[in-house]
C-alpha cells in the first residue's frame, strides 16, 4: 500500500515513522507540502519522497493502490480536498481512499469537496501517538470498503491503539475524553508537582515524583486487571492520607466538575464542526 501525506508536520511524521517500524518500505510514502523545509526534513529523516503539489505523486500512482491522509489544519482541508480531487480527475484515477486527522472538519463536509463516492475515514489521534502511544478513534462512512478500514486501521495502529465508533458524533464525544485529554493529565501533573513544592520539595523532586506516578498509575490501569474505581479502593485505606485527599476532592465536587469540563470540550467540538462546515444552498 502507497501513501501520500498532505501535510508534513508532527501529526504525518507520527504516522509515517509508525509505517515504517512496522516495516513499511520508505519508497512507498510521500509527503505533501509547500513548505519545502518541512519536505526536505521527512525526507532526511525518513528517506521518503516529497512534493510540493500534489499532482506530482498522485500522477506517478496510475496503476498503484494508494491513500492519502490529510494531516493539516483544520481550515486549509477545503483547499486540500480540492487540490486533490483535480490531481485524480487529470490522472483519470478512481477516487482513493482518504484519512483525515484534521480535527473538527467533518467527513460530510469533507465529501462536499471530494468526489461524491470517495472513501473517508475520520480519525481523532491524540498527542501522545507522537510516541507511538496514541488513543484514536475512527468512523467511515458509507463508502468505506473492509479493506479501506483495515488499510486505515493499520495506518493508525502503527501510532497505538485504535477503536472504531459507528456514528461520526461520537467523534466529539471522543474529542472531549481522548482527544483532549492528554492536557487534562498535564494539568493534574502540574499542579501536583507545584503542590509538593509547597509541602517543601525542591522543584524537580516534585515534578519527578508527579510525573513517574501518573506513569505508574496509568500502566497499572492499563493492564486491565482492575477497574480504575477497584485500583483507586486498594490504594486508599479508611482514615488514611489517600482517603483525606479524596475527601477534598469529593467536598469540593471534582466529579461534576471534570464532566462539565468534559462536556464544554465536547460543545466546542460541535461548535468547530458547524463553523467548518461548507454552506449547502
Amino acid at each position: 500500500m502507497n501513501w501520500v501525506f498532505i501535510g508534513a508536520g508532527n501529526m504525518a511524521s507520527s504516522l509515517i515513522g509508525g509505517l515504517i517500524n512496522s516495516g513499511a518500505n520508505p519508497s512507498s510514502i510521500v509527503v505533501v507540502d509547500p513548505d519545502t523545509d518541512a519536505c526536505d526534513r521527512a525526507q532526511t529523516r525518513f528517506g521518503i519522497q516529497s512534493a510540493s503539489d500534489v499532482n506530482v505523486p498522485i500522477s506517478q500512482m496510475a496503476d498503484q493502490p494508494y491513500g492519502v491522509v490529510l494531516a493539516v489544519k483544520p481550515h486549509i482541508v477545503e483547499t486540500a480536498c480540492l487540490s486533490l480531487t483535480k490531481s485524480v480527475d487529470l490522472a483519470n484515477q478512481t477516487p482513493p481512499l482518504v484519512v483525515s486527522v484534521a480535527a473538527g472538519v467533518r467527513a460530510s463536509s469533507m465529501r462536499q469537496w471530494l468526489h461524491p463516492n470517495s472513501p473517508i475515514v475520520r480519525c481523532m489521534p491524540n498527542t501522545p501517538a507522537l510516541l507511538g502511544l496514541g488513543a484514536t478513534a475512527l468512523f467511515s462512512n458509507e463508502d468505506c470498503t473492509s479493506q479501506d478500514k483495515s488499510m486505515a486501521e493499520h495506518l493508525l495502529n502503527s501510532a497505538g491503539m485504535t477503536i472504531w465508533v459507528a456514528e461520526e458524533a461520537a467523534l466529539d464525544a471522543v474529542t472531549a475524553v481522548s482527544g483532549s485529554g492528554p492536557a487534562y493529565f498535564f494539568y493534574l501533573i502540574e499542579h501536583m508537582a507545584a503542590a509538593g513544592e509547597a509541602l517543601g520539595l525542591d522543584e524537580l523532586t516534585a515534578r519527578d515524583l508527579a510525573i513517574e506516578t501518573a506513569y505508574g498509575a496509568a500502566s497499572m490501569a492499563r493492564t486491565k486487571e482492575n477497574t480504575p474505581a477497584v485500583l483507586r479502593e486498594n490504594v486508599t485505606s479508611k482514615g488514611g492520607t489517600t482517603a483525606a485527599a479524596l475527601n477534598v476532592f469529593n467536598e469540593h465536587q471534582l466529579p461534576v466538575i471534570i464532566e462539565k469540563a468534559m462536556r464544554a470540550a465536547h460543545d466546542r467540538a460541535v461548535e468547530f464542526g458547524d463553523q467548518l462546515a461548507p454552506d449547502i444552498e
